[in-house]
């Protein structure tokens, strides 16, 4: 055995150890490719989780403006029917405004018997 390692030239040692380097090296860096992989995967989700954020917070603002004009323009239809209706003289109410009275009476949880002849059922 002493022999053949005294054979090998120094180009020959060079080889060898030029292999058991390369080894090493591709021993590493199929030990560590899951883990950078993992890592660019991360990346990628923290990157989509910061977009979504910004998007969903552009979007809950638009809902914040969308539900306030909403507010707006349901509290201005309320007032026009409500002026509708109260301008309308007491003397001799129409059926329209004796119908949304009893309504409102049952929607405020007027029992039945309770309300007015011109309100119960079977009228």
């Amino acid at each position: 055995m002493r022999d053949f390692l005294r054979a090998i030239g120094p180009a020959s040692w060079a080889v060898i150890a030029l292999c058991v380097l390369l080894l090493f090296v591709m021993g590493w860096c199929a030990a560590t490719a899951p883990s950078r992989e993992r890592a660019k995967q991360d990346r990628a989700v923290e990157a989509a989780n910061a977009k979504a954020r910004t998007t969903g917070a552009a979007s809950h603002d638009r809902a914040a403006d969308d539900r306030l004009t909403d507010l707006k323009i349901n509290n201005r239809l309320e007032k026009e029917r409500t002026d509708a209706v109260s301008s309308i003289p007491d003397a001799r109410p129409t059926a329209g405004r004796v119908a949304l009275a009893c309504h409102r009476l049952r929607e405020q949880g007027t029992r039945d018997a309770d309300l007015p002849a011109e309100c119960r059922p079977g009228r």
